[in-house]
């Protein structure tokens, strides 16, 4: 569990200037692939959605726009400097929202099974130490026919965004990373994430082995990003 530990020194480090450094790592773009994101939950206003890894509030922030105050949307995290600052950016909002935050860890969700109607986790599942496992958590707590939206950082494909990712990768983002964090050793591990985490074909794989139906990716930005969607089957009438 060393690895656990050091991420979390890690994110406790940063969490003030995450979403700065979230920015720098997404050309500026991680606020508009979040509204993708949350176009394809497809959500309906009674829905219940978790948003898992939800760090400093951003994506539950904008979920709860969506589903307005008559139904609870859940954040967790495992951070707990993390979920201040939500609490703060979630009570400073000048709509009323109905949310909880919850101190947890997405390889043993706190959350009784089939109770949720969506799960969404942004920028997150790279950090959790074992996908397919993660992906099983996550697959008990959706009710049947319930969605997860993954929206995630990658490798770009496309020649010409991957040549010039690449050279941003290795010869500006450390100078833009620390000046942002002023901590390096934050900037190398989620620039190193991103670079050992899945291809975008295989974490679709990993969804169809975890049980999901229908699943596919929207690459982002020339496949800097994307984002991921898996249904878990429906209970067929008998």
């Amino acid at each position: 569990m060393k690895k656990d530990v050091n991420v979390h020194e890690i994110f406790s480090a940063i969490a003030n200037q995450y979403d700065r450094l979230n920015t720098i790592l997404s050309f500026g773009t991680d606020r508009l692939w979040r509204h993708q994101a949350i176009k394809l939950c497809e959500l309906k206003p009674e829905a219940k959605v978790l948003d898992l890894c939800c760090g400093t509030g951003m994506m539950i922030t904008s979920l709860c726009k969506k589903v307005g105050p008559q139904t609870q949307v859940v954040g967790l995290d495992f951070n707990a400097k993390m979920l201040a600052v939500a609490e703060k950016r979630l009570a400073a909002q000048p709509m009323r929202f109905n949310y909880r935050l919850v101190e947890g860890n997405v390889l043993d969700l706190p959350f009784p099974q089939a109770s949720f109607d969506c799960v969404t986790i942004a920028f997150g599942l790279r950090n959790v130490p074992g996908t397919a496992d993660a992906l099983s958590q996550i697959y008990g707590v959706l009710k049947p026919g319930g969605r997860l939206v993954c929206l995630e950082l990658s490798n770009p494909e496309m020649p010409v965004f991957k040549n010039v990712y690449s050279v941003y990768f290795t010869h500006f983002l450390p100078v833009l990373g620390y000046l942002g964090t002023g901590n390096k050793q934050a900037y190398s591990y989620l620039r190193d994430s991103v670079k050992r985490f899945l291809s975008k074909t295989e974490l679709q794989q990993a969804f169809d082995q975890a049980g999901f139906e229908g699943t596919f990716f929207k690459p982002l930005t020339g496949g800097i990003a994307a984002i991921h969607v898996g249904i878990k089957p429906p209970i067929q009438p008998q």
